[in-house]
C-alpha cells in the first residue's frame, strides 16, 4: 500500500470522527501516527484557523506523554479540495523548547476554506524517523479577531474597578501590572499591546497553564514599551462563569494571546501555547522606544 493510499484511508476515518466531535475548552486532538515508534501521535493545540498563513501549533506525544527528543519536523500540506490529496506548501516547523511542554509551530500557505491535510516527518534524537498525519479546518472569516483587524474595545475589569486581585485572576502568584488597563485604554495609548485570555488554575491541560507565566516573564522585559493585559476566562470562580470578554472576542477555546501594534491592529494571534521566546520574537520589531 502506498503512502497516498494510507493517507486517503486515514483521512476518511478522521473526517468521519470529526463530524461527531464536540468542541473542547482547550483543543488538543491527538491523531494516529502512520510510521515510526508505536503509540506516537500529534496534537493540534489551537483552532479557528484563517486563510493565508495561520499559526498552527502542535505537540508530539508518545504514550500520551509529550515527546521531547524530536530534532526536526518537516510539514507538507495537502490540498483536499478536489477529493484527491495534492501536495502543496512544505516547510520546517519551528520549535519552542522554553515552555513547560515543548511545542512546534508552522505558518503554512492555505488558500481556501475547508479541511486541509498535513503530513509531519519527524527526525528523532536517535536519528530514527516517523511520520504523522493530521487535518485542520480553515475558516473565513475567523471567529476571533484576525491579522489586520481591530479588536473589540473591551472595558475589562482592572485593579481600579476591582481592587481585590484574586477576583481578577486564578493565578496563584499574579503580576499586578497585567491588570492596570482596559483594552479600550490600551488602544489609545500609542503603544503595542499584548492581550491574553487564559485561566491559570482552571485550564484543562499542561499546555494552557504556563501561558500566563510566559506573559509575566516577557512583561518584565518589555513593560516600559508594551501594554500587557491578562483577561481571566472566568469572571466568577464559584460557580465558574465565563467572562463577558470571551463572547465579545468570540473565543470558543483558551488560551489565546493577541499582539496589537501601535495603531491597535492585530499583528499576531496565538492560540494555545506561547513561550517567552516566541512572544519576544514578535514584540522585538514593534516595541521601540
Amino acid at each position: 500500500m502506498t503512502k497516498l493510499q494510507i493517507f486517503l484511508g486515514w483521512l476518511i476515518t478522521v473526517l468521519l470522527l470529526s463530524a461527531c466531535a464536540t468542541p473542547t475548552t482547550t483543543p488538543i486532538t491527538p491523531t494516529a501516527i502512520v510510521e515510526g515508534p508505536s503509540a506516537l501521535s500529534v496534537g493540534i493545540a489551537s483552532n479557528d484557523f484563517g486563510k493565508g498563513t495561520p499559526r498552527v501549533p502542535m505537540v508530539f506525544f508518545q504514550d500520551s506523554k509529550p515527546l521531547a527528543d524530536v530534532r526536526a519536523v518537516t510539514i507538507t500540506a495537502f490540498d483536499l479540495s478536489s477529493g484527491t490529496p495534492v501536495p502543496g506548501w512544505s516547510g520546517n516547523a519551528i520549535t519552542y523548547a522554553d515552555y513547560d511542554v515543548p511545542y512546534w509551530v508552522i505558518y503554512p500557505q492555505l488558500s481556501y476554506t475547508g479541511v486541509w491535510g498535513f503530513v509531519a516527518e519527524l527526525t528523532l534524537a536517535n536519528n530514527t524517523r516517523a511520520e504523522a498525519q493530521f487535518t485542520i479546518e480553515v475558516v473565513s472569516p475567523t471567529s476571533a479577531p484576525d491579522i489586520g483587524e481591530m479588536p473589540p474595545t473591551s472595558d475589562n475589569r482592572t485593579l481600579r474597578t476591582v481592587p481585590d486581585i484574586t477576583k481578577l485572576t486564578s493565578d496563584s502568584s499574579p503580576e499586578p501590572g497585567l491588570y492596570q488597563l482596559t483594552v479600550a485604554e490600551a488602544l489609545k495609548s500609542g503603544k503595542p499591546t499584548v492581550v491574553t485570555f487564559a485561566t491559570p488554575a482552571f485550564c484543562e491541560s499542561r499546555l494552557c497553564a504556563p501561558v500566563v507565566d510566559s506573559i509575566k516573564a516577557v512583561y518584565m522585559q518589555f513593560k516600559e514599551l508594551v501594554n500587557f493585559i491578562h483577561i481571566e476566562v472566568y469572571k466568577d470562580f464559584d460557580p465558574l462563569t465565563v467572562a463577558d470578554e470571551m463572547d465579545e472576542w468570540q473565543l470558543s477555546s483558551e488560551p489565546w494571546t493577541f499582539v496589537l501594534d501601535t495603531n491597535g491592529q492585530v499583528v499576531a494571534r496565538l492560540g494555545g501555547p506561547v513561550s517567552p521566546r516566541e512572544l519576544e520574537i514578535i514584540l522585538e520589531p514593534i516595541a521601540q522606544p
